[in-house]
Formats: C-alpha cells, sequence, structure tokens
C-alpha cells in the first residue's frame, strides 16, 4: 500500500526495500543468539512480527503458532526455499539456507536433494499432504495433474496410490449419491432458490452455508490492522451500496493481502453476494477460497489475436 500523496517515483524506490518476515528472521538470527535454536515456521512461538518497525521482538507473553503460505511445486526454487525454512535453523542469510554441512549450493533444490529431502517421492507427497490441511479436492486433483506433467515424480501411480482418498472423496459420494441430507443437523442448500437458476456459477455461489461464513467473516475482521480495516470497508461500502468500482491494492508478500481478500470473500458471500474470486496464476487462485484462474473462470484464450473473444456466456 501506498499513501496518495506520494509519487510514482517515491512509491517505485520503497518496493523492494522494505524487511519481510523472512528477511527480519534473518536479521534476528544475526542480532540474537537465542533466536538461533528456531526455524522460520517455529519463530512466531516466541517472537511478534512488529508490522509498523518491519522487525521481530521478543514475544512477552501469549503463543502463536506460524504457518508457511502454501507454495504451488511449479514455482520450483520459491517451493524448495519453503520446504528448507521448515527444517533449518539460525540462518542469517540466504546463501546460509542453502548450505549444507559446510558446503553451499547454488540453488535451494541442490540443498534440499544434498539433505535427502527429495529421495524418491517424498517432496510431492509431502506437498499434496500440505495442501489437504486447506486445499478441496477438486483443487488436489488440479495439483496431482500439475505435479504428474511438469514436475519430476518418479512413480504417478505410487503418488496416486498413496493419496487418491485426499483427491476423490467428492466423487466418491456422488457415485455413492449420498449428500448432505443423508447426515443430521447438516446445513443444506434450499433447494427452491436453487431451482430458480440454472447457470451452474450461481448455483456454486448460492449454495455457501451463510451463517458459517458470517462467524468466519466476523473473526477475520477482528484481525485486520487499520490500513486493511480502511480498504476493506470503502470496498465493502462501494459493494453494498451498489456504486461499484475499481480497486488496486499493492503491498510486498506477507503484508495481508490475502486477509484482506478473504474477509472480503466471505463477508459478501455470507450476505448472499456473489463473488467471482479469479487471479493470474494458479498459485494464487489456490490461495483463495474457491478461487480460479482468471483464464479458466472466463475462458480467455492463451494465444490472443485481434478476432479473439472470452468463450463464456
Amino acid at each position: 500500500m501506498f499513501e496518495d500523496h506520494e509519487s510514482l517515483d517515491q512509491v517505485l524506490e520503497g518496493v523492494g526495500h522494505a524487511n519481510t518476515p523472512l528477511t527480519g528472521w534473518l536479521e534476528a538470527n544475526r542480532k540474537y543468539p537465542n533466536a538461533r535454536k528456531l526455524t522460520y515456521h517455529e519463530f512466531p512461538t516466541d517472537w511478534v512480527w512488529q508490522r509498523k518497525e518491519k522487525k521481530w521482538k521478543g514475544r512477552d507473553e501469549g503463543f502463536k503458532i506460524g504457518r508457511i503460505y502454501f507454495v504451488h511445486p511449479a514455482s520450483e526454487e520459491l517451493y524448495y526455499l519453503r520446504m528448507l525454512l521448515n527444517i533449518v535453523r539460525g540462518s542469517t542469510t540466504f546463501a546460509e539456507i542453502r548450505t549444507v554441512n559446510g558446503i553451499e549450493f547454488a540453488t535451494f533444490k541442490e540443498a534440499c536433494n544434498a539433505l535427502g529431502l527429495l529421495e524418491g517421492d517424498n517432496e510431492w507427497h509431502q506437498a499434496l499432504q500440505d495442501a489437504s490441511s486447506w486445499a478441496h479436492a477438486p483443487q488436489l486433483r488440479e495439483l496431482f495433474v500439475t505435479m504428474s506433467i511438469f514436475c519430476e515424480v518418479s512413480n504417478p501411480t505410487d503418488l496416486w496410490e498413496k493419496n487418491w482418498e485426499l483427491l476423490s472423496d467428492v466423487v466418491l459420494y456422488r457415485q455413492r449419491k449420498r449428500s448432505l441430507t443423508n447426515y443430521a443437523n447438516m446445513p443444506f442448500p434450499d433447494m427452491s432458490l436453487v431451482q430458480q437458476t440454472s447457470n451452474r456459477m450461481i448455483l456454486e455461489e448460492q449454495m455457501f452455508d451463510m451463517a458459517t461464513l458470517a462467524e468466519e467473516a466476523s473473526n477475520l475482521e477482528a484481525g485486520l490492522n487499520p490500513e486493511q480495516s480502511s480498504v476493506y470497508r470503502q470496498i465493502l461500502d462501494n459493494v453494498e451500496n451498489r456504486t461499484g468500482g475499481v480497486f488496486f491494492i499493492y503491498g510486498s508478500g506477507g503484508t495481508g493481502k490475502t486477509y484482506l481478500w478473504s474477509t472480503l470473500i466471505s463477508r459478501i458471500r455470507s450476505q448472499g453476494g456473489i463473488v467471482i474470486a479469479v487471479a493470474s496464476s494458479g498459485i494464487a487462485a489456490l490461495l483463495l477460497h474457491c478461487g480460479r484462474t482468471a483464464h479458466s473462470r472466463f475462458s480467455i484464450p492463451i494465444n490472443l489475436n485481434e478476432n479473439s473473444c472470452c468463450r463464456i456466456s
């Protein structure tokens, strides 16, 4: 985010210069010996990230569990960096993160290989397990296909055999003709409303549990910082007043953009609104609840010419 009075040059000058939680972790390891006992994802248990000062401070009270954002395997080096950040301790530079037994490797992947993390297909099994903690079966199936086509999976059959239950739970319920009506006290959409439309996308958007989403939205709203809250309120007011608008929000990784989107998505859907959550890349789309790539959702052609149009009705 940037201030209204800042010029374009001032905005661009600040890009990439601000400390991030990751670079702040490296800096804390340089300054404080007691910080070096923790991996990056363990760090929030004893330290608090100060957003304004852009640095870590020792935690005085309370307890927090850290979580590193999921990274798609197709991101290659970022994916392997994430893998290392769950293991290495006390690193003060990125070079140290990819150093194993005193040998500095050229890439994070080579460092993972030296640690034995890439033996067989362990990394792909772990990636599916990690994603299953938040992704739904359709998203996991897309991830499996991406791995099989674009990643170095040595035994796709074994990967499927050991993880098929995560990928196929919805399919099995449909084949067995089971639904929420077979389970007591489970929310179920009003079929009279569903029958009012034959648009599949609208049907999908109307099948959310609004009460659950309202509670989720309230919890997320409580965690918004002042800047996020200001942007959130402005966008939500435009939606509720039907005035429309185009909003551009810029911020470095880890500054809370996805958190803001998730709060807006939950609140608008809890009010019965329809949210088409799209992103330019599959990796970014996975971070949004029921997110899709813009190319997929709007049928945007990959190869464009002067006669190209979206195949959507």
